[in-house]
């Protein structure tokens, strides 16, 4: 696929249509894009035209655009890399997860000068669950609400881990919604392919990310691992993420808002696993699925494998956890 497009702006870049073209390399998942989006050979960044911002991380903007001529609507991900290369890395990741049904989509990828790349991507219209944590404001989250999340939690790395991939930044800021209550990962900007070309395993670095997130292990100087010790970090974000959503807010340093890397460190290899407090209304079943994730030693923690077929979601009322789940959700669009 061929397009054109002059990186200009961010909010220019969406609203010129008209600007000469620019040839240059774009990447585009093999997947029919879904009607009525244009197909990938078609898709064009000179045709999406900005309508908001979605968000903003550590390397990248993203915006709500629409396509002129189908209406669609998109999330846009600007990012800057110094090495171009990255971005190609990432494009792989979502190439390898094209189909997934708990993977964000991927349309195209579009480079430009200057070290500044354009994502074209699924927009999900609930924001991520990060935002439904801040919007809720410390409430707790229904148990039956949890468990149909955290099902499809797991089976959105599950589809990764299965194609050679670990996330390494599974938290609830890299995990999206919709109003259909489908949640999905995205935010691949520091996963790792597992498997060479030959299938030989690869190490790969475990170090980045947000620290809250990070299991014992990775907070080795240079921490490398392979593929089950990635999967294994995913497993315990997933965790945490989990616990954080059931209680509405986490803490792992007590009596401390904001703590020190040092702090989290200390906490995370020194100290007890994260768990519902002691006296909390949660279930076995609940507690078990977050010990399961939370053992500190990455040889004993639980595969995603095993965690698919947990109680705490494979015995819940399904239409009921999802009804649960999408009612949150619409409330805090």
């Amino acid at each position: 696929m061929t397009s054109s497009v002059n990186m200009m702006m961010p909010h220019e870049m969406f609203r010129r249509t008209s600007a000469a073209p620019a040839p240059h390399q774009t990447v585009s998942v093999p997947a029919p894009v879904p009607a009525p989006a244009p197909a990938p050979e078609e898709l064009r960044l000179s045709d999406l035209n900005w309508i908001g911002d979605l968000g903003e991380g550590g390397f990248a903007r993203v915006y709500k655009a629409r396509h002129c001529r189908t209406g669609e609507v998109f999330a846009l991900k600007l990012s800057f890399y110094p090495d171009p290369l990255a971005a190609e890395e990432e494009a792989e990741v979502h190439n390898r997860a094209a189909g997934a049904p708990h993977v964000i989509d991927f349309y195209a990828l579009f480079r430009g000068p200057g070290g500044k790349f354009a994502f074209v991507l699924e927009y999900m219209d609930a924001g991520s669950l990060g935002r439904l944590l801040r919007r809720r404001g410390g409430l707790r989250m229904p148990e039956a609400a949890v468990a149909e999340l955290a099902a499809q939690c797991v089976m959105g790395l599950a589809q990764l881990h299965s194609r050679g991939v670990a996330h390494l930044d599974v938290k609830p800021d890299n995990i999206l919604a919709n109003a259909r209550g489908e949640i999905k990962m995205s935010d691949f900007n520091l996963s790792r392919i597992l498997y060479g070309g030959s299938g030989e395993r690869l190490l790969v670095p475990i170090t980045g990310g947000t620290k809250m997130y990070f299991s014992p292990e990775r907070f080795a100087p240079k921490a490398r691992a392979g593929p089950h010790g990635a999967m294994a970090a995913d497993v315990w974000g997933l965790g945490v993420t989990i616990l954080e959503l059931f209680l509405g807010r986490l803490s792992l340093v007590p009596g401390v808002e904001k703590p020190s890397a040092e702090e989290l460190k200390r906490a995370i290899c020194d100290g007890k696993p994260p768990s519902v407090p002691e006296g909390a209304d949660a279930s076995a079943e609940l507690r078990g699925f977050l010990a399961a994730c939370l053992e500190k030693e990455p040889a004993r923690r639980a595969t995603v494998a095993q965690l698919l077929s947990h109680p705490f979601f494979a015995q819940r009322d399904v239409h009921a956890s999802r009804r649960a789940l999408r009612e949150i959700i619409v409330d805090t669009l």
